[in-house]
């Protein structure tokens, strides 16, 4: 009686021991698993919201204006700012314009030399957001290519004004001239240099901030 004893004893002590790690496996681990991924999940959520929380001033205070905030691509703020456009940078230069004709060999010149002052700058609308990380490591501001935001000419110089023999020089000519003067020197402001300066300048203003609230920073342009 005592072996069928002891093997029914080894039988249920198996038993319970595969339905122990089934039960483990199927309901309380998972469970465990779970609740332990849900609370990490909201300690980092809760970390994104916190930075913007306490930072929040001091964010818009360096950018000099309040764009649109997302953390954990949920939208959290604005945009809320008054002004439509941000110059970050601005450069100084001057371009140059020739007008001639020739009409029965008589030949009249006008070459106008122009000083400029051209800012260049973002947007200030739903297309310029700050990304704060859910674990509010990172800050990325996510905005359109720089733009040219005003070419401004400061000083004319008129390097040549000679009238031909029997075609002179209008007085519309000389105002055309001016016109294409500036339309070209439009053209010429916006290069590559001035966009990767706005770029930079734009996180620039947010560095000093990068120590004291531990998060570090990026651009990214919209497609």
């Amino acid at each position: 009686m005592k072996k069928p004893l002891a093997i029914g004893i080894a039988i249920a002590l198996v038993i319970a021991t595969v339905f122990g790690g089934i039960y483990f496996l199927i309901w309380k681990g998972p469970q465990e698993v779970i609740t332990t991924t849900t609370t990490t999940t909201v300690k980092t959520v809760n970390a994104g919201y916190d930075l913007f929380k306490r930072a929040a001033k001091d964010l818009y205070h360096a950018l000099q204006f309040e764009p649109k905030v997302t953390i954990g691509g949920e939208t959290v703020y604005g945009p809320a700012s008054q002004i439509a456009e941000i110059a970050t940078a601005s450069k100084d230069f001057n371009h140059t314009y020739s007008y001639e004709v020739n009409w029965g060999g008589s030949t009249k010149r006008l070459e106008l030399k122009g000083d400029f002052t051209a800012k260049a700058g973002f947007p200030v609308d739903g297309s310029l957001v700050m990304e704060i990380s859910e674990d509010g490591s990172k800050v990325t501001l996510h905005h359109k290519e720089p733009q040219l935001l005003s070419c401004e000419m400061k000083k004319l110089y008129v390097l040549k004004d000679e009238n031909g023999w029997w075609n002179k020089l209008q007085p519309q000519e000389r105002e055309s001239a001016q016109n294409e003067l500036l339309r070209r020197a439009r053209e010429h402001a916006l290069d590559a240099d001035l966009k990767a300066t706005a770029t930079e300048n734009l996180l620039e203003r947010l560095r000093p901030l990068q120590e004291k609230y531990s998060f570090t920073t990026k651009s990214e342009v919209l497609p």
